[in-house]
């Protein structure tokens, strides 16, 4: 058995270890204050008295974060284990029961995969007669890390997120490509738009920013223009707009398909190759061994499975 120093333990504030750890992840004072429900004043006097404590800088402010020193480096994995061993000995996460628990879990997500999976989450905590609740919130590939520095948010979903670190692990739920969307009747009522109407067709742009898309990339390499009446950055807008006018949208299929069902609108094949892509389930790692994330994380495992 290893010899426990008694005196040199009781001198140490342990909460110190917790916020080097949320520094190590963050790799920001700012968010590790957050993560920890503390000021950022209240941070910066932690780690003052870390840097003591091992004699070292620790951590030191750069352009791009708080970057680790070689000795935060090698103590990170011991107290990481001391943090996972504590957290353990006091069964701070006891079994999580979803049908007894009134958790509400904040989901962020864009407006698209929203329309398409809450529906499913819904409707299958009902049929289960679970009592966790939801509340989804919103984001997307360029801005989720936004949404995970925020506590309260427990994951996201999005479509091939931009950035991707160590801090975070991710699940691939389903693929898809992208489809057309256009009032019934439009177009001459055919079945499926043809390359030429495609090509001189009204078209309204649904993006984060309400800028340029990857459509236009495909237009231009076709030697084309589109022609975008309106650029939206949230989809229902689009929507009313494609149930008044002749105009055609080009969104991931599962959203087409979603719509389709729903409103007047017709989904088919987009009429010129368009790449796929992959949506994913992403989360803080610290939130990894907690009972109630690895819950909802099989959960929507579950619901996606056959997507």
């Amino acid at each position: 058995m290893s010899r426990i120093n008694i005196r040199n333990i009781s001198r140490t504030d342990l909460n110190l270890l917790l916020t080097f750890h949320c520094l190590m992840t963050e790799r920001s004072a700012t968010r590790a204050a957050a993560v920890l429900h503390v000021t950022q004043g209240a941070v910066s006097a932690s780690l003052r008295r870390l840097r003591e404590l091992f004699a070292d800088e620790l951590f030191v402010r750069t352009s791009v974060g708080m970057e680790p020193t070689r000795r935060a480096v090698e103590i990170a994995p011991m107290i990481a284990q001391t943090l996972a061993s504590v957290t353990a000995l006091l069964g701070e996460d006891s079994t999580f029961s979803a049908q007894d628990s009134h958790y509400i879990f904040n989901i962020a997500l864009s407006d698209d995969l929203e329309a398409y999976l809450a529906p499913m989450l819904v409707a299958a905590v009902s049929r289960l007669k679970l009592g966790i609740r939801f509340a989804f919130h919103q984001t997307n590939s360029s801005l989720w890390k936004n949404a995970l520095h925020d506590p309260a948010i427990d994951l996201v979903i999005c479509s091939e997120p931009k950035d991707f670190s160590t801090s975070f692990s991710s699940l691939v739920l389903f693929s898809s490509s992208y489809s057309c969307l256009y009032r019934a009747g439009a177009f001459g009522g055919a079945d499926q738009i043809s390359l030429e109407d495609y090509f001189s067709a009204d078209h309204v742009r649904i993006s984060y920013d309400g800028r340029r898309g990857f459509i236009d990339d495909l237009f231009e390499t076709s030697g084309q223009t589109r022609k975008v009446t309106a650029s939206f950055t949230h989809f229902s807008g689009a929507l009313t707009t494609l149930l008044s006018c002749d105009t055609v949208a080009t969104i991931p299929s599962f959203a087409a398909e979603t719509f389709a069902a729903k409103m007047a609108l017709i989904a088919n094949p987009v009429p010129i190759a368009v790449p796929s892509f992959r949506c994913f389930m992403v989360w803080d790692n610290a939130k990894q061994d907690k009972s109630q994330h690895a819950w909802i994380r099989e959960f929507i495992s579950q619901i996606t499975k056959d997507l």
